[in-house]
């Protein structure tokens, strides 16, 4: 696999061309966006090899005295997934597999940077973790406010969110409250106020 072939990028390009390319790769090919779709499998594929691409690139520029940043948020990380050290891709390549105790895991020996946040929001939302993934989020979008994908993660979540509370006004088996709104019921997954 050519890693440049697969960002669409020139083998003299500069990390900043790099970093743009992945970023469009990754919300053209997200998850998120082929959801009940018989495209997933495919996308999630296409998803690890750019991953695993932009960490060849970036891996690379470090050893040869370029860059040292790994991961667009900017920020170093410890290794490529292919060697078994933690990284932002291994995460990544984690979620998409399902794998969200392993993502979790490696997430804890990473630094706290927008990624970081983002990332533990797409775990904790697969968890089912609403609540968290929305601060988890916003936190990310705060850090990084032009970032698309995390503006994007936070919209959706939003507009999942606001969907739930008024398709349950109309008489659905969750009764909403708007101090209970970070809460969600697991059998409907909206949201719920317990009563004790």
């Amino acid at each position: 696999m050519d890693p440049y072939e697969v960002l669409g990028v020139g083998r003299d390009a500069d990390e900043e061309t790099i970093k743009k390319a992945y970023r469009e790769l990754v919300k053209k090919y997200h998850p998120d966006k082929y959801v009940n779709n018989p495209l997933a499998d495919l996308a999630a594929e296409k998803i690890k090899e750019i991953n695993k691409a932009y960490d060849m690139i970036m891996n690379n520029n470090q050893t040869s005295g370029g860059s040292s940043s790994s991961g667009y948020s900017g920020q170093s990380s410890s290794g490529n997934y292919s060697g078994g050290a933690a990284s932002f891709a291994a995460v990544r390549a984690f979620i998409s597999q399902g794998r969200m105790n392993e993502a979790l895991s490696m997430l804890n020996s990473l630094p706290r940077t927008a990624e970081w946040y983002y990332l533990s929001g797409r775990v904790r939302m697969q968890m089912g973790w609403y609540d968290q993934a929305l601060s988890f989020f916003q936190t990310a979008v705060n850090m990084e406010p032009n970032n698309v994908e995390y503006l994007d993660a936070l919209q959706n979540l939003q507009a999942r969110r606001r969907g739930y509370s008024t398709s349950t006004q109309g008489g659905g088996m969750c009764l909403p409250c708007d101090p209970c709104t970070m809460c969600l019921c697991a059998q409907c997954l909206t949201p719920w106020c317990d009563p004790c």
